[in-house]
Parts: C-alpha cells; sequence; structure tokens
C-alpha cells in the first residue's frame, strides 16, 4: 500500500475528518474554558498542542475508515454517497465559512468576554447548527430525569460524542444545502463581457 497517496488529503476526507475531528475538538475546547477561573485567558500551548494531536489523530481515522469503505464506489452508487464523499467546490466553501465562523467565535470566548448582544444575536444561528447536539442532549436530560438517576460519566461523554459527530454531519448537510441554494440564485457562468 502506498501510505503517502493514502494519507494525502482528498475531498472525500472531508466528512469523515470533519465527524473525528468535532467531538476531540469539543473536549478540548471544554478543557480550556471549564479549567480556568472567570476573566484570565484559558488558551495555551497546551490546548493547542491537544488539539493539533487531536486533528492529527482524527485524520488519521478518518483515512482508516476511508479505507476500509469504499468511498469511490459509494459516491457512484448513491446520491448521498455523491454528497457526502464528492462535495463541491461551493459545498467546502460553505462548510468553510460555517466552520471558520464556529472555530473564531468559540477561540474568542476562551479569550475574552463576548457582549451579551452579540451572543443574543448569534444564538439563533448557533441554535440551527448545534441542532444535534442540543436534541441529544436535551433527550439524555429528559431520560434521565424520568429514570431518576444520573448515568454514569462514560454513557455521558459517549452520548456528547455521538451527538457532535451528528452535529458535523448536520453542518456539512446545510453547507450542502446553503451551496445549492447559491447555486440557484447565482448565474450559471459569468459574462464574457461582449
Amino acid at each position: 500500500m502506498d501510505w503517502y497517496a493514502a494519507l494525502r488529503p482528498r475531498r472525500s476526507l472531508v466528512l469523515p475528518l470533519l465527524v473525528f475531528a468535532t467531538p476531540v475538538l469539543y473536549f478540548v475546547y471544554r478543557d480550556a474554558s471549564m479549567g480556568c477561573p472567570a476573566g484570565p485567558s484559558c488558551l495555551d500551548a497546551t490546548h493547542a498542542g491537544y488539539a493539533l494531536a487531536g486533528l492529527a489523530g482524527s485524520y488519521l481515522v478518518a483515512v482508516g475508515v476511508l479505507a476500509m469503505v469504499d468511498a469511490p464506489a459509494l459516491a457512484d452508487r448513491t446520491p448521498y454517497g455523491r454528497l457526502a464523499f464528492r462535495p463541491t467546490d461551493r459545498t467546502l466553501a460553505v462548510l468553510g465559512v460555517f466552520v471558520a465562523a464556529t472555530a473564531g467565535y468559540l477561540l474568542a470566548t476562551l479569550v475574552t468576554t463576548i457582549p451579551a448582544w452579540v451572543d443574543l444575536v448569534l444564538a439563533p444561528f448557533g441554535l440551527v447548527l448545534a441542532l444535534p447536539f442540543a436534541a441529544s442532549y436535551a433527550a439524555m436530560v429528559v431520560a434521565t430525569n424520568a429514570v431518576f438517576s444520573e448515568p454514569p460519566m462514560w454513557f455521558q461523554t459517549a452520548v456528547v460524542a455521538v451527538s457532535l459527530a451528528l452535529t458535523a454531519v448536520w453542518m456539512f448537510a446545510l453547507a450542502t444545502g446553503t451551496a445549492g441554494l447559491l447555486g440557484s440564485w447565482l448565474p450559471a457562468r459569468v459574462g464574457s463581457g461582449r
């Protein structure tokens, strides 16, 4: 097997990488935000190292999953496989905007206090973007209240990780849908200037 060719970035890796990297980066963010007193910056070199290691590990896991799954055949056989493993340039651009905006906001919360009015304006966007996470966490809270016992920490962590992976898939789907809408509104071709 040619390991260089297997590890080279390609479009089919975008969704699996997003699915595995989102929970990892969330737990790094949570550790950074919970482990500091109110006021001073929480982000340090250790957390940056954890984030880089998490991204590298997520990349390797995504490559391993794609090696086990025949992504080109799935992309050829099913429309959902084509959307997942052959995203368009427009989808990747919209996804990049979503990821950059989310990461920028989360990093800003670690180094400064966000004004309340900004949080209020961004709340609907955050809720739409994190809908699977919010729904899964709410379902876990309702279920645990119904049985009058708190689930073990490993179960809570697993629910959070799975819901974050679903949120990554949801974000990819939103980017695909938004790119499709943009494609229908934009002209198919730029004029030649005549």
